[in-house]
């Protein structure tokens, strides 16, 4: 059974108001669509069942690229993806094309995206457990680590970096698994994948200020995103939300990264922030695993260490009690 906000589908998806996607066939290779997740700048993800030769069908998240998406964008992700074996990101399950249109089939995770948890979270006038929200980003880093380190079957270091760590890209399983996905903007300094220079296509309020600047990206990229993620869930809000501000303004914004932390934030949580959150690469966290430390040792330290049960508690009950 999808979420509730899931756009049942009916032969043509709407985007908003100005945009009709048309989508030829509910039948895409083995798999048939049943409803609409979600778009991005290239694609447009759906909820899908997936009919086997043999065994049971199972729902699976479609991915297919827009019609005037470049092509090699869409294969450089569907190899990347490839590469990838990690539990803390979303797992490839095979590519292909159908209509002329290709396609990325993912697993289908049913709790949802972060974002929507966290608007759910709002609109109830709570937020989410601090004990929850620190283990969620110290998952997001394990899968960071992984990703920065990733080596090609010959050997070879990749470079990796996301580009676009937001709400939104951060998943959950029914069973409360973290995982990050959505690789279509990752760049690679180590071979020829993707992008290679200039702002990536990332959400705006999660650039980093290196972003902002057209400049080569580094793990620290990443690592200042997560630091944005992890203002919002522990202050309730976005560092750098301007609200109508021009695009330039934001960035400006983010480029001075200038925080002011409310006294309710535990000064040694605050401090974790506000390393993560510097402007100067050199004095933010180089890795993903030293940002993890950081945040292990503080639920530790600080009693706000959540088992896997709380963890699925919690979601059950927001997806629940949001309606999802």
């Amino acid at each position: 059974m999808p979420p509730s906000w899931f756009v049942a589908y009916n032969g043509t998806v709407e985007v908003g108001a100005a945009r009709t996607v048309e989508v030829p066939s509910r039948r895409y290779g083995r798999y048939v669509i049943r409803s609409r997740l979600g778009q991005g700048g290239m694609a447009e993800v759906f909820l899908a069942e997936a009919i086997p030769p043999r065994g049971d069908k199972f729902s699976v998240a479609l991915k297919l690229m827009r019609k005037d998406a470049p092509p090699e964008a869409f294969a450089d992700e569907a190899d990347l993806m490839g590469l990838l074996d990690h539990p803390n990101l979303v797992r490839l399950i095979e590519s292909g094309q159908a209509f002329g249109r290709p396609y990325i089939a993912m697993e289908f995770l049913v709790g949802g995206d972060l974002k929507r948890l966290m608007e759910a979270h709002d609109a109830l006038k709570r937020r989410i457990p601090l004990g929850v929200a620190v283990h969620m980003c110290i998952e997001v880093l394990r899968a960071l680590a992984y990703f920065h380190q990733l080596r090609t079957r010959s050997g070879r270091p990749l470079e990796l970096v996301h580009g676009d760590v937001n709400p939104s890209n951060i998943f959950l399983s029914g069973e409360a698994d973290v995982k990050l996905g959505d690789f279509g903007v990752a760049k690679a300094r180590g071979v020829d994948i993707g992008p290679q220079d200039g702002i990536a296509a990332g959400k705006l309020h999660y650039l980093s200020p290196e972003q902002t600047l057209g400049e080569p990206l580094t793990p620290a990229s990443d690592l200042f995103s997560l630091g944005i993620v992890l203002h919002e869930l522990v202050v309730g809000s976005n560092p750098f939300q301007l609200g109508d501000a021009e695009d330039e303004v934001v960035m400006e914004a983010i480029r001075a990264a200038k925080l002011h932390l409310p006294d309710t934030v535990d000064p040694a949580l605050g401090q974790i922030i506000r390393k993560a959150l510097s402007p100067d690469t050199d004095t933010r966290y180089q890795t993903a695993g030293e940002f993890a430390g950081a945040l292990f040792t503080w639920s530790l330290d600080s009693g706000h260490s959540p088992t896997r049960n709380t963890v699925q508690t919690w979601l059950m009950q927001t997806l629940s009690y949001a309606g999802l």
